[in-house]
């Protein structure tokens, strides 16, 4: 079941030079550190002048949907992805 969230969040990212690379490591949300063990998929796209890097990761059991808007600084949670 997915669920749409649309929450700014913290999260521990890795910022790489090479090709502007942004790995997302963990996130807090409903007060908890949730790991990312792994992206499995991401994409960039426009919104007007901003570009949004959008990832999906794993904590291992769920999928969330994570965006940073790089002309903001700002990371958020846009959805989740639950068996139940």
């Amino acid at each position: 079941m997915v669920t749409k969230v649309g929450e700014r969040i913290r999260v521990g990212a890795v910022f790489r030079e090479e090709g502007d690379k942004v790995e997302p490591r963990w996130f807090k949300w409903k007060g908890r550190k949730l790991p990312v063990q792994k992206v499995t998929y991401r994409w960039c796209e426009r919104d007007g002048k901003d570009m949004v890097h959008r990832f999906v990761v794993t904590d291992g059991s769920d999928l969330y949907e994570l965006s940073y808007r790089q002309g903001r600084l700002m990371w958020f949670l846009e959805a989740v992805e639950t068996d139940g």
